[in-house]
């Protein structure tokens, strides 16, 4: 099975041409190997080689820097959050698989496949895909934008929202805050963002095959019901789709860029202690 051109199309919309950035290819059984991208051919080449046995992961932000991204420290964020593009902010979900884990340790591999795929029909996602909807459709309240919904075929969903970019002084810190207000105002439990530095992360690319759940990363409607979603994964056939770049997000940008400032101003009276600052106030007015 091979991707067809719609989604070297959606892979075009969402990265561009020329960029710089990580993909990540392989199984959780045979690891996996980095590979610097700076063109679409790049992602075409890559999956023309591993395409569908491996997984494809993507760095999530496209960095204007010379230095290839595979030759930065992982561990030192400094460079990713100088350097990347800001103009994509993702609300990442993730469903506990402890209890599939614990389950499944003792059987084999066409077992552990079968349960896997019983339990996300079942619904083992569903408390993630309400969390989805919910902010979702609180951001639509709120700024009148409509996210991108991928669901990455296992445990994993991404809500994307494209934005002019972003010139934020205290981009990590900024967006630390814009995420704990949409967590308390959606009341949701599966949103991560407390261990995930926003700069050096990387996602499931859309038409990847999950090795798991042999489910794909694709864009989803997210109104749909949980059942239509988890059947929307089952192939990796991709119609076209609008991922909601021509948005006016002015008034999410003018929210953004007051808490950027807030905080660089309370850095500047000696308050260096960004992680504990009280920023309620300045979301007050986007609460009902």
């Amino acid at each position: 099975m091979e991707l067809n051109d719609n989604w070297y199309t959606l892979y075009e919309a969402l990265y561009g041409t020329n960029f710089n950035r990580l993909m990540t290819v392989g199984t959780p059984t045979e690891g996996y190997e980095n590979y610097p991208l700076s063109t679409i051919d790049d992602i075409r080449e890559l999956i023309e080689e591993y395409y569908p046995k491996n997984e494809f992961y993507i760095s999530l932000y496209d960095f204007n820097s010379k230095d290839p991204v595979i030759s930065w420290d992982r561990l030192d964020n400094a460079k990713y959050e100088k350097y990347a593009k800001k103009d994509c902010i993702l609300f990442r979900f993730k469903q506990n698989t402890d209890i599939i884990r614990e389950e499944i340790v003792d059987l084999t591999e066409i077992e552990q496949f079968m349960f896997i795929r019983r339990s996300i029909n079942l619904g083992n996602n569903k408390s993630m895909i309400k969390d989805m909807k919910n902010v979702s459709e609180s951001i639509e309240k709120l700024f009148n934008i409509k996210p991108l919904a991928i669901f990455n075929g296992y445990s994993e969903g991404y809500l994307y929202i494209f934005t002019d970019e972003l010139k934020l002084k205290n981009p990590t810190i900024t967006f630390y805050y814009f995420y704990k207000f949409i967590e308390n105002y959606a009341d949701t439990v599966t949103l991560k963002y407390l261990n995930i530095d926003p700069f050096s992360q990387i996602v499931t690319m859309p038409g990847s095959e999950n090795n798991y759940s042999r489910l794909y990363a694709k864009p989803f409607d997210i109104t749909a019901s949980y059942p239509a979603i988890i059947k929307n994964s089952e192939n990796n056939i991709l119609e076209s789709i609008d991922l909601g770049k021509n948005q006016d997000t002015h008034a999410l940008e003018s929210l953004l860029k007051t808490v950027d400032d807030e905080i660089s101003k309370r850095k500047s009276e000696g308050n260096t202690n960004a992680w504990n600052y009280d920023l309620d106030k300045l979301f007050n007015e986007r609460r009902e």
